[in-house]
């Protein structure tokens, strides 16, 4: 068969898959009830029913159809994973002539891509063992909610079912059920770190769902009220941030990053410069930059010759710190709007999160050059890049807060405390390439979560760098032997990224999100 497209891939892979299915032993899964709830009905469904003759409950959307394998793979899951109470599972669309369209694969467990956008998207299934978390006793609603409260249940209900209003079930489904749920199952916690690749709530990888109509995203400000990694302005004025730049000979790009981030920034901080040899006409001009900044002590300046290297100009700035967050930044990173520093500490403060980055476009355009890292069979994407960032791509992933394993050095946050934790940058290892990535992926291996916000960005001047057009040549000659270090010394994470789906592409040059119509197989 030749595969052409998404309609041409699924069908060849769901004959792969039924084969799988049939061949296996699905005793333990068989063992475990089900029924099958529609998104309309579920609230009242599961505050207002006894459960003990269900040990599962799937839930879908009302516009659409589970698939025939649906039950039987949740079921399995289940099974095979006792500790795993909540779900879900990948999608598409069905057109009205039967064609397959819209491919939604989703990602493992990614607790700040919740937070930005419902993910779970329309089917989830819930262990009803777990529901005394979010319905204390098991009781009835009937047993502790008004009358006058089950009636406008039961309104909302109807109106889902009619379209008419979907808020109040969409938010109860998002905020009271899931949020809760992954809460309780320590979603928003940190992983055991010999349990790094582990994830507390489930992801059956497969397209179990068939929506007649095409995917309306769910946003945060239907669990407006969570207080879980919500934005605090308060609370970003509360802790020191320790902005770190390394630069040599670019004294203009260093002056216009520096100025860029004393205009757009008000919470507090202060910058490190490291010198790492600047000629003696270009180190007087970063001299009395630092000292127009530094009345009242907020900047330091560090010179010391030695050769490019970057990890190891951003542990000598550590070294330095005096915050509670240390912020890389590079001399041609260029802030655009206020708020960018208080929302990247916000996320980086919370326990749970490891490293924090931030989309960023090429200068004064609207061209993506960094949206997230991702590890593919064949080497590093830089996700979307060169795309327009204007336009939305796979499920809004360039719009939002999205969980990535590992993001450019450009731009990244992380707890002071952190950063020691994992030893800081691997300066021996990976001197002119892929030290963020490998700093990225120690943070990720002991347990917490990256983070980019693709919601803000900033611009970057990459390629304007003289330092960068120097050693440009030399960086690139040692560029293979330390991605082949990269893959050495991380062998799980670079055979598969958690964050992006193993049915997509993993051709490196690649950069949006396609189906690898070359390979049909069950993985």
């Amino acid at each position: 068969m030749v595969v052409r497209n998404y309609n041409d891939w699924y069908l060849a892979h769901k004959e792969a898959l039924t084969e799988k299915v049939r061949a296996e032993d699905h005793t333990a899964g068989e063992e475990l009830s089900a029924e099958i709830v529609r998104y309309s009905h579920l609230k009242n469904h599961l505050l207002a029913e006894d459960h003990d003759t269900a040990d599962i409950i799937i839930a879908c959307d009302d516009d659409g159809e589970l698939d025939e394998l649906a039950e039987v793979l949740i079921k399995d899951y289940f099974a095979a994973h006792p500790e795993i109470n909540l779900l879900y599972a990948d999608e598409d669309r069905i057109a009205e002539d039967g064609v397959h369209l819209d491919p939604w694969f989703k990602s493992e467990w990614a607790p700040d891509t919740f937070l930005s956008t419902f993910y779970f998207g329309n089917v989830i299934a819930v262990r009803t063992s777990a529901l005394a978390m979010i319905n204390p006793g098991r009781r009835r609603s009937s047993y502790y909610e008004s009358e006058s409260t089950l009636r406008e249940d039961s309104l909302d209900e109807e109106r889902a079912r009619n379209n008419e209003d979907e808020w109040p079930v969409r938010a109860w489904i998002y905020g009271k059920l899931c949020l809760k749920l992954a809460q309780a199952d320590g979603g928003y916690t940190r992983r055991p770190a010999d349990k790094w690749n582990e994830f507390p709530i489930g992801h059956v990888p497969e397209v179990l769902f068939h929506g007649s109509h095409r995917v309306e995203l769910w946003n945060a400000n239907l669990i407006r009220d969570s207080l879980t990694g919500r934005y605090s302005v308060d609370s970003a004025y509360t802790r020191l941030i320790s902005i770190i730049i390394p630069s040599k000979d670019n004294p203009e790009m260093l002056a216009r990053c520096v100025h860029s981030i004393e205009k757009h920034t008000s919470v507090p901080h202060e910058i490190i410069i490291v010198d790492n040899g600047s000629n003696e006409a270009n180190r007087r001009k970063v001299q009395a930059l630092s000292e127009e900044i530094n009345e009242d002590g907020r900047c330091v300046y560090i010179y010391q010759t030695m050769p490019f290297n970057m990890p190891a100009f951003y542990n000598l700035g550590a070294k330095y710190a005096n915050g509670e967050m240390l912020l890389f930044v590079h001399d041609d990173i260029v802030v655009q709007k206020k708020g960018w520093l208080s929302h990247l500490s916000e996320k980086a403060k919370l326990p749970y999160v490891g490293a924090v980055g931030m989309k960023l476009l090429y200068p004064s355009s609207n061209i993506i050059q960094h949206a997230g890292i991702t590890s593919v069979e064949s080497g590093i994407v830089y996700k979307l890049q060169y795309c327009k960032n204007a336009e939305s791509y796979y499920f809004d992933f360039n719009k939002g807060v999205r969980n990535i394993l590992a993001m450019t050095g450009a731009c990244i946050m992380v707890r002071e405390e952190l950063f020691r934790e994992v030893g800081g940058f691997d300066e021996e290892n990976f001197p002119a390439y892929g030290g963020d990535i490998d700093f990225c992926w120690r943070i990720f291996e002991k347990g917490y979560y990256n983070v980019v916000r693709n919601n803000m960005y900033l611009f970057y001047y990459e390629s304007y760098s003289p330092e960068n057009s120097k050693t440009k040549e030399e960086r690139e000659l040692q560029r293979p032997g330390e991605i082949r270090r990269l893959y050495e010394l991380h062998p799980e994470i670079s055979r598969r990224d958690p964050y992006y789906h193993r049915y997509l592409t993993q051709d490196a040059k690649e950069p949006r999100f396609k189906i690898n119509l070359g390979d049909t197989g069950v993985k």
